[in-house]
């Protein structure tokens, strides 16, 4: 078989070569970045999180979060650690870290003075963002209610607060599906959990005139140990349990 010299040119040419690989200096820059990111959309976040957050499913994220999260506090000092209210330890942007994220265009606001690290609400901040990342590994947007009062999400608080009359802990979006989130870590009050649960008498209807949104559910997001499902069906029956449907199960 004779085969002409184009053809001959094309099995002798070298293979194309490899795209380049980051250099170790790159990815390190680039873990920071994200560690940056991950703690500007909820305010505060423990190592723990940040593996979940950054490294989702390594076997060695904590180890990574841990590194870098050293590196931001003592070398850069974008980051700042303070002891939580559950003797642990949560990182915060500082004015440095606001700064590096503004020079990639990210808008963020310093943490320094966040009353949730060491206040009451600690765990049920905590609950909260840890549930947000879960989801954004499951291929949601999450956004706690850090980010919406902050601007980051694509939904204001007013906007949920006048339509609604309710802020959320959190919502998830996924297209143009929108979830509001519930976060009960306390005893409440079962007229107060009844005011929560009627709001899945939206479903189906638009966030607000304003938004692409339309209200696909209502989740409600407890420590399963405290007994809050008893509650939460018990406003659920308080509110519904005259409909037939509700009655029978």
């Amino acid at each position: 078989m004779r085969l002409s010299p184009d053809a001959l040119a094309g099995l002798l040419r070298p293979p194309p070569p490899k795209p380049k690989q980051p250099t170790s200096r790159e990815r390190a820059a680039a873990n920071r970045l994200a560690v940056l990111r991950a703690v500007a959309a909820h305010g505060h976040l423990r190592c723990a999180d940040l593996a979940a957050a950054c490294w989702p499913g390594a076997h060695y994220g904590l180890q990574m979060a841990q590194r870098t999260v050293r590196v931001l506090v003592e070398q850069t000092g974008e980051l700042l650690a303070r002891r939580n209210c559950h003797g642990g330890t949560s990182v915060v942007l500082t004015r440095k870290g606001v700064a590096a994220l503004e020079l990639h265009g990210v808008a963020a606001r310093h943490g320094l003075d966040l009353a949730s690290v060491s206040g009451p609400t600690h765990a049920h901040f905590a609950l909260t963002a840890r549930w947000c990342i879960h989801k954004q590994a499951q291929g949601f947007e999450a956004w706690s209610e850090y980010a919406l009062l902050t601007g980051q999400a694509p939904v204001s608080a007013q906007q949920l607060r006048s339509r609604l009359r309710k802020m959320p802990d959190a919502v998830l979006v996924k297209g143009t599906r929108l979830w509001l989130v519930e976060t009960e870590s306390a005893p409440k009050a079962t007229a107060e959990l009844v005011r929560i649960v009627s709001l899945a008498e939206h479903v189906g209807r638009k966030v607000h005139p304003e938004l692409p949104y339309t209200l696909a559910g209502v989740v409600v997001l407890f420590d399963a140990t405290l007994n809050h499902a008893a509650r939460v069906s018990k406003a659920a029956r308080e509110r519904w349990g005259s409909l037939s449907v509700i009655a029978t199960t």
